[in-house]
């Protein structure tokens, strides 16, 4: 599709292609693409020229406002090219249905005037510098989101259903900050950078149904996207690297996952719970430890032989296809790997799987070291200031951990707060917390004798009726009921440091609800 140049204006003269896919049927094309193969995923969306969805717009066809931080003005101007808004928050308040904001080059964020979290509208599409995926404009910040599954949470922007995010870089430094959060909405995201955001680039849940494709993930402190929830989204063409899992699929999600680059990562993909993505043509390379890996009863489609997954898996550190804890046998058919570099049970034939998930055993199956703990290196608090150290776990489920990220505003000296379910078989990564105050002190390194260098602290939330119990699920999904010195409780974690333990039992406090710590040994 070619966009006339006389409906752009100077400052897009580049722009060769339309970002808004605004339109009603986006939802039932991207269920449809969803549910399809691979090949005919690859037959319904070109990757050269977009195609134009029914009842979509073009540029010149819907109303544009403008926005610059530093010439703008919220009171004075009003979102035309000669006279811009300041904010993004005031253009999104401004615009209707249809509307295209046109971000100018800077850095918006609070000393900008901007009001975080911003929220997206329905049927607004918001562009930056598309030609070089948000290089020259940043979004900085965050502010608390109230999420219907997931109660409170810090976020920069969420999503909206119909609407359009490109061409901006997105950083949200905050305590457990996520750049973009997408609930049960079908945005279109497209041509942007997430990076340094402490907790995750992009969360997925709900019934979302977005298209997200040719970003950048760079250095996030826990996942670049996690997909939970029932979410279906459409993940192509996007790279990933330098961060704890590049993708975690959890819960009930059956993402699409498309033509990526998975690499640099501590591990590249983590596919756990009930989650059911299909994988694709993808690259996976060059992480620290595994290039994918699989838990519970996570039922990952790496191909059939007649539909070959064609995934490069590549100078991984471990292995490329670690389901050691997977409960189903896993068919991977049609895919660039090695044997030997497979531990679990994985069926490269693709032709006995159906009847081998059933029956717990299979002769084409790969089985590497199964009887060997795998070990992961939860990070810890370490006996000198500034240093963190990474303390061995040896254990049969497989936590989850991350190499300290490099955070911006000088956080790298702060203590981590990541920490393991090992109850629940279920890889829980929790990013570095931003310790300001009582916390830094409460948290504060400590020297420990041998004695109790392989304790652990379970933490453990008091709770008096079901109100506080759904508070406690909306903030730890897979915590659950026990009971505890003859109380009711709900246990949300194992932790390998007395500090991180620390870090949550202050998180919990500080929405009203007592938790206590519990050594083991």
């Amino acid at each position: 599709m070619i966009i006339p140049q006389k409906s752009v204006n100077t400052l897009h003269n580049s722009l060769s292609f339309s970002i808004l896919s605004l339109t009603i049927s986006l939802g039932m094309t991207s269920t449809t693409l969803l549910m399809t193969s691979a090949s005919s995923v690859f037959a319904q969306v070109p990757t050269g020229i977009e195609q134009l969805f029914p009842g979509e717009k073009t540029i010149s066809q819907v109303n544009q406002s403008f926005v610059n931080p530093s010439m703008g003005n919220d009171k004075t101007g009003n979102g035309s090219e000669s006279a811009p808004w300041q904010t993004i928050t005031q253009a999104l308040e401004a615009s209707q249905s249809n509307s295209l904001i046109i971000l100018s080059p800077g850095t918006y964020s609070a000393k900008t005037g901007e009001v975080f979290p911003l929220i997206l509208k329905p049927g607004v599409a918001i562009q930056g510098d598309i030609n070089n995926k948000g290089k020259t404009v940043t979004i900085i910040g965050g502010g608390e989101y109230l999420s219907r599954r997931f109660g409170g949470q810090n976020v920069a922007i969420v999503g909206a259903n119909q609407a359009s995010l490109s061409g901006v870089t997105i950083t949200n430094s905050n305590s457990r900050g996520y750049g973009l959060w997408i609930e049960s909405s079908n945005i279109v995201v497209r041509d942007n950078t997430f990076t340094n955001s402490t907790q995750d680039g992009i969360a997925v849940t709900g019934d979302a149904t977005p298209s997200i494709s040719k970003n950048y993930f760079i250095r996030n402190g826990a996942n670049g996207i996690t997909i939970s929830g029932n979410a279906r989204p459409e993940i192509r063409e996007n790279i990933f690297q330098e961060t704890g899992f590049g993708i975690n699929v959890a819960q009930n999600s059956s993402p699409v996952v498309v033509a990526n680059q998975i690499q640099d990562n501590r591990s590249g993909i983590i596919v756990q719970a009930n989650a059911t993505p299909m994988f694709r043509n993808n690259f996976i390379q060059g992480n620290k430890e595994d290039g994918l890996v699989i838990i519970a009863q996570a039922r990952p489609d790496l191909g059939s032989s007649y539909d070959p997954g064609k995934n490069v898996f590549r100078n991984n550190g471990r292995y490329d296809i670690n389901a050691q804890s997977a409960k189903l046998l896993i068919s991977a058919p049609g895919n660039n790997l090695v044997s030997n570099r497979i531990s679990g049970k994985v069926d490269l034939q693709g032709i006995t799987a159906s009847t081998a998930q059933n029956s717990g055993s299979n002769s084409l199956s790969r089985e590497i070291s199964g009887n060997t703990p795998i070990t992961f290196s939860t990070p810890t608090v370490s006996n000198f200031p500034n240093q963190r150290t990474l303390t061995p776990l040896k254990i049969r489920t497989i936590p989850n951990s991350s190499q300290p990220p490099q955070l911006p505003n000088n956080q790298s000296d702060l203590p981590q707060f990541n920490y393991v379910r090992l109850d629940s078989g279920a890889i829980e990564f929790v990013a570095p917390q931003a310790a300001t105050g009582a916390n830094i002190q409460n948290s504060a390194p400590q020297n420990y004798s041998a004695t109790n260098k392989n304790s652990r602290y379970r933490v453990l939330v008091l709770v008096a009726n079901q109100q506080q119990q759904n508070l406690v699920s909306s903030l730890v999904t897979d915590a659950f009921s026990k009971v505890w010195q003859g109380r009711k409780v709900m246990q949300v974690g194992i932790f390998s440091s007395q500090e991180s333990a620390s870090e949550m039992v202050n998180s919990f406090n500080s929405k009203g609800l007592r938790a206590v710590i519990e050594p083991i040994k």
